[in-house]
């Protein structure tokens, strides 16, 4: 089924009004993050989108069971990680002399070679950061999913979305194939079974990624930890709301 595009064209941008104020809802206000548009957030049912007016970046994309979704791989990945690092991905066979590897045994071998920098770049995106992302959103999601989260899953989500940028088992899948086709026409290539547990945790981390719903994320952790806290007996420093209405934005002096 085709995905309805909602674009936000009903909102009120400030940035088309000189003067005057405009009346709304603080709860609901975005900003885009491709190009700083100020909007008010409609809801969306799953299965649709938001569209920023001017830029058309997705604001809002619900995911069905989305929660579920990002434990169930998350899960996965990590029990497939270690096979995933330190199990051969392939074997060469030239002349009758085998040579297979791991992805812990390049970053030795860069070591060992003394490639120091490059080695350590292999060791933080490809074994280490790829780790504790998928050990960030597991405990994240399994909060959410026990009805347990807190303050500090809010920093733990935080703290992943820092280092989004920094897995990159992607690129270092596209090396594999280029390794791959650069060695068929000189020897027989084995594939080895880290190497389809590497496509796994491949899956697994992109997968995650693309079915998690920040929104959903974001609003069930700060009703749970806010749920908690009043339990516990903790006031949080919350701005007052107005008695007559959600407080006006200035738009003066804007283009």
């Amino acid at each position: 089924m085709a995905q309805s595009l909602h674009l936000l064209w009903d909102f009120h941008p400030l940035q088309r009004h000189c003067f005057g104020t405009i009346e709304m809802n603080p709860k609901k206000i975005i900003l885009c993050p491709e190009c700083d548009l100020l909007l008010e957030m409609s809801s969306v049912e799953e299965g649709e989108k938001l569209l920023c007016p001017r830029c058309g970046a997705i604001l809002g994309a619900p995911v069905k069971d989305s929660v579920e979704k990002v434990l169930a791989l998350t899960s996965a990945g990590l029990l497939i990680y270690v096979p995933a690092i330190f199990l051969p991905l392939l074997t060469f066979d030239a002349a009758g002399i085998e040579s297979s590897g791991s992805i812990a045994d390049s970053f030795l071998a860069l070591i060992n070679t003394h490639f120091y920098f490059t080695g350590l770049m292999v060791f933080l995106t490809a074994i280490l950061i790829p780790l504790v992302k998928l050990v960030m959103l597991f405990i994240v999601a399994a909060s959410l999913y026990t009805g347990r989260s807190s303050r500090k899953t809010a920093v733990l989500f935080r703290l992943y979305h820092h280092l989004d940028e920094w897995g990159m088992l992607e690129v270092y899948m596209i090396g594999i194939l280029v390794t791959i086709i650069k060695m068929l026409h000189m020897a027989h290539v084995n594939y080895d079974v880290g190497f389809y547990c590497f496509i796994g945790l491949l899956a697994a981390t992109l997968g995650s990624a693309a079915l998690m719903d920040k929104k959903l994320f974001w609003d069930e952790i700060d009703k749970q930890a806010l749920a908690r806290e009043q339990k516990e007996g903790i006031l949080p420093c919350r701005r007052p709301e107005p008695n007559n209405g959600p407080p006006a934005l200035s738009t003066q002096g804007r283009p």
